[in-house]
């Protein structure tokens, strides 16, 4: 009835595989249409409906309910129930009434189905107990349930693996909050890091910029200075000079002049 397999297409995960009702619908205040799983991944899942215009068709997105079994150690199984949107990657015809449509989810699982750490004959046995169990029950109470996980007395069952489910979905969220406050201290201090390092540099350019322009303007006071004093000794020197050709005209006269007797 049921099987966990790998997959016979290019898919990396293994899959499993059961027979349980499946609830979707293409548009948004469409009423919900009811389907048969096929398979089941962390990033997908099959399942068979039949042509029609009411029947998936590729690229649209789908809003999914479904119920997948997740085994534990004590010999059987809690159903965790998901919702899920995902967009229809492919649709094969079977044949005239029965088309098989695949779908991948915008956000996995929080485990993989199929690889859940128990063997293919070991998982087959419980999902065949499960059903077995689950016919008995319809028969001796004449019910008609939809889904095996919610014949007999599964409302505890359900109540625990819907707490499950939120633990589980509490946590992830967690560590992605986690994550994404890392990653923006991080950039934040990049960010701080980088902008010390353009102050740093502005500062050491401006810095660098006063010395050579102090430089600069002490070469001109001292070329300034050294005009200063060349144009006072030439100055100096020009003015002594007409006093000293006076003095000696003054001295040649004297001693030639023969009028004069010493």
């Amino acid at each position: 009835m049921s099987r966990v397999g790998k997959t016979n297409e290019k898919r990396a995960e293994q899959r499993l595989r059961y027979r349980w009702p499946v609830r979707f619908a293409v548009r948004v205040r469409q009423k919900p249409l009811s389907g048969q799983i096929v398979d089941v991944t962390s990033r997908g899942l099959a399942f068979l409906y039949h042509p029609g215009e009411s029947c998936p068709q590729p690229d649209q997105l789908v809003k999914t309910s479904f119920g997948v079994p997740h085994f534990n150690s004590h010999g059987s199984f809690d159903t965790v129930f998901f919702n899920r949107v995902g967009r229809v990657c492919r649709v094969d015809s079977l044949s005239g009434k029965v088309n098989r449509v695949a779908i991948q989810f915008a956000e996995p699982l929080f485990f993989r189905p199929g690889e859940q750490d128990i063997t293919e004959s070991d998982a087959q046995q419980r999902l065949e107990a499960k059903a077995r169990s689950v016919i008995k029950a319809k028969r001796s109470s004449g019910t008609h349930d939809e889904a095996p996980a919610k014949s007999g007395s599964k409302a505890a069952a359900e109540r625990k693996s819907r707490a499950q489910t939120k633990r589980r979905v509490n946590s992830e969220e967690d560590a992605r909050r986690k994550v994404q406050a890392y990653a923006e201290k991080i950039a934040k201090v990049k960010a701080e890091a980088a902008q010390e390092i353009s102050k740093v540099s502005a500062e050491a350019a401006d810095a660098i910029a006063r010395i050579e322009a102090g430089r600069d303007a002490e070469a001109s006071a001292r070329g300034d200075k050294r005009r200063a004093d060349s144009k006072k000794r030439n100055a100096k020197q020009n003015a002594g000079q007409p006093k000293d050709r006076g003095l000696l005209k003054k001295v040649d006269s004297f001693i030639t002049d023969k009028s004069k007797v010493f």
